[in-house]
């Protein structure tokens, strides 16, 4: 099999600056995660940790702070109140979603819609740039630390964002914030070497702590946790873990933690578990150990475990409290997360490249979606090799190099949340939170490409949004085959189906809505299941007759595009899905990956699953499950219609689906080859599975037996980093 190993795509994710779990009242948990370009993931950590969906980020909008906030009390009881409806009021706050909030380099603060992954609220913080924010233990305030020295308190009670005070002013920034284990106090670090305890009913300073200067220059502190016995923990620019008394305001204890800036410091629920990060690159765990009591030991913090699992340095920590996850990120720009006791344990480095929808393809036609922009490349020619056992693994000559045919430059406030290219190169569809544009290819000399932007297309869905009050922007755009419809997930849930086959006559008519995801049935009346949630994952057959769409409450509704009209939703699985596609020879067949690494393939005709299917339900051998990162997608081999390729960030896995293969459940042992190819053993799943290449973005096939691969090692990502800390040794 020819493989297009292709490394064009120069996709470099933004620094991770910021991380935060939802508090443990939430019942679905959840990773909020804040990069450089204003961009914020949603992670699963249930699942392995699985990539939901991202909020688009925009120009010079760098995420500095981000926090989750969950109401836990009731603000407004009465005495006069039935105990019974008061708990069922309790019980009924407490099923409500968390609400995100982020702060940058800006004075807003912003909460975001995690649904329509669009701003929902923001309010000035009237102070310059907000540097860091943190909300109580009961999700009913947000205290924020500005530019200008103070800290601002927010009343964020029942769906409130309001202004209440400012508390004293300092020297400084306000760099870091914490509050106290009972809400009574507010702990600050700021950028004139100390520490403030504040009373948070009047905003007055409760104490000041000064750490150590070096060289006469303000020493930077960077990170400050309060702990359960009223212990203060304080990281700073000298490197320097320090531990305080929170009721004297006097130093416990002073550790050399770090060779440079301690950036992050976070600590377990109970208490006894400190964590420590930054410019260095290391991670340090901290542990109390108690001292003598018959001597009146105050006890110690001593270090238990370091390691370095990043490149470069490390901005931000985080711990799961109800599972005990720490996940730390930084500049290298991937998320590393460790498990078990003191953190000791599968540590797993998560892919850089989350997102599954970055490349798209049609035959020799390669598209990447970048932050603002979309590049066209037009795939090379390789000389042809005989093949045989002895040079399977020859690299042939290239005759033709990659070309880069066109690109595609939107405005600096354009974040785009999707792309697609048509079948036949002839149209490209870009879409954002706010508008979709139709763009069409025509032929310029030298093999370059330019487009002309469809403005009929512009008006004609317009009026359409207007006439029925639905919102623009998308966050899925899709062509079927055959270029003759255009799907649209708006940034409502809703699902638009476009005509194309008139667009010489300027039409472009919307041809049904369905609003499944927004918890609606085919007639627009509300479901028992009523929840609105976002689309995650969508795909077309290869006839253009079906369609379909999973979000992130996994549900997958199939819809029939020849007569549109809903044809079914799936059985939900225990694991949510992370991957959708239609077999390309069989289109009926649909093939749902699981978080599990898991996978079932459905016929939506029959409204059941395939017979092979069927026959192959064991996964407990199976080589998919092993791997750490979950699917990413499938391909299809048009030289063999029996096989699919399964591929995720780290592997790539070949299953057949033969009949004759149907309940085999013996292999060889496990065995290693050269290429780096496991052969499992005792497997009910016939999959050989491959994990040569690294970091894959895209597979899929231009013709039989013609591979394109396209991966983005992650050696290529570092290199475009600025230098990373280097402290010189010298042995005696």
């Amino acid at each position: 099999m020819e493989v297009h190993r292709c490394r064009f795509v120069e996709f470099q994710p933004a620094a991770i600056n910021a991380l935060d779990f939802t508090p443990p009242t939430v019942k679905s948990t959840r990773l909020a995660v804040g990069r450089a370009d204003g961009s914020i993931e949603i992670w699963d950590p249930l699942d392995g940790f699985r990539f939901e969906k991202v909020i688009p980020g925009g120009k010079d909008l760098s995420i500095e702070s981000l926090v989750w906030a969950h109401q836990s009390i009731l603000t407004d009881e009465d005495e006069d109140d039935d105990p019974e409806d008061r708990k069922a009021e309790l019980a009924d706050l407490l099923n409500e979603p968390p609400r995100l909030f982020s702060s940058g380099l800006s004075p807003y603060i912003v909460e975001w819609d995690p649904v329509s992954l669009s701003v929902k609220g923001t309010v000035d913080s009237n102070g310059g740039a907000v540097w860091c924010l943190a909300v109580n233990s009961t999700g009913t305030r947000l205290a924020a630390g500005c530019e200008d020295g103070r800290i601002r308190l927010f009343d964020i009670e029942d769906g409130r964002l309001e202004y209440i005070r400012s508390f004293s002013p300092q020297k400084g920034r306000v760099l870091s914030i914490a509050w106290g284990p009972e809400d009574d106090y507010i702990i600050s670090g700021g950028s004139d070497s100390a520490l403030r305890k504040w009373n948070t009913y009047t905003g007055e300073t409760l104490l000041r702590m000064t750490v150590d200067r070096a060289n006469g220059e303000p020493t930077l502190v960077w990170s400050v946790v309060a702990l359960k016995d009223n212990t203060f923990v304080s990281g700073d620019s000298l490197g320097h873990l320090m531990f305080w008394d929170g009721d004297r305001g006097t130093v416990k204890q002073t550790i050399k933690a770090h060779a440079a800036d301690i950036l992050a410091v976070t600590a377990s629920a109970d208490g006894t578990v400190v964590v420590s990060s930054g410019v260095d690159c290391k991670t340090m765990t901290f542990q109390k150990v108690e001292g003598n009591k018959n001597k009146g030991g105050k006890g110690t913090w001593g270090n238990v475990n370091r390691r370095r699992n990043h490149w470069h340095d490390v901005r931000a920590l985080a711990i799961e409290k109800k599972r005990g996850i720490l996940v730390s990120g930084g500049v290298d720009v991937g998320l590393v997360t460790s498990s078990g006791e003191l953190f000791k344990q599968d540590t797993i480095q998560l892919p850089p490249f989350p997102e599954k929808y970055i490349i798209s393809q049609a035959k020799d036609f390669v598209m990447a979606t970048f932050f603002n922009s979309i590049s066209l490349w037009r795939l090379g020619r390789a000389e042809q090799i005989e093949k045989s056992a002895a040079n399977h693994l020859a690299v042939p000559e290239l005759l033709e190099q990659h070309q880069q045919c066109l690109e595609l430059q939107l405005k600096p406030d354009c974040n785009i949340t999707s792309s697609s290219l048509s079948d036949d190169a002839q149209w490209i569809v870009v879409a954002d939170v706010e508008t979709v544009r139709l763009f069409h290819v025509h032929q310029l000399g030298d093999g370059q490409l330019a487009v002309k932007k469809m403005r009929t297309f512009d008006q004609a869905l317009a009026r359409y949004l207007a006439a029925n009050d639905v919102a623009a922007g998308a966050h899925h755009v899709l062509f079927t085959p055959g270029s003759t419809r255009l799907v649209i997930v708006t940034v409502e849930s809703r699902i638009l189906v476009v005509d194309m086959l008139h667009w010489e006559e300027g039409n472009f008519d919307v041809l049904r809505e369905f609003g499944h995801h927004r918890g609606l049935d085919s007639e627009g009346r509300q479901t028992k299941n009523a929840q609105v949630a976002t689309v995650v994952s969508i795909a077309a057959s290869s006839d253009a007759q079906w369609l379909a769409t999973g979000d992130d409450a996994n549900r997958i509704h199939v819809f029939n595009l020849d007569s549109l009209k809903h044809h079914i939703e799936l059985p939900h699985s225990f694991h949510p899905h992370t991957a959708l596609s239609f077999n390309d020879f069989r289109p009926n067949e649909l093939f749902v990956g699981l978080a599990s690494n898991e996978f079932h393939i459905y016929n939506v005709e029959q409204n059941r699953l395939t017979d092979w299917s069927k026959a192959h339900t064991e996964f407990a051998n199976s080589p998919l499950t092993q791997m750490k990162d979950c699917i990413r997608g499938v391909t299809y081999n048009p030289a063999e219609p029996d096989q699919m390729i399964v591929y995720g960030s780290t592997f790539m896995c070949l299953v057949r689906m033969k009949k004759k293969d149907a309940g085999h459940t013996r292999r060889q042992k496990r065995k290693h080859d050269a290429a780096g190819t496991i052969q499992q053993a005792k497997s009910s799943i016939p999959a050989q599975l491959t994990t040569r290449y690294q970091q894959i973005l895209y597979c899929g096939f231009s013709d039989a037996n013609s591979l394109v691969l396209i991966e983005r090692p992650r050696f290529s990502v570092l290199e475009k980093l600025p230098p990373s800390f280097y402290k010189a040794r010298y042995s005696a």
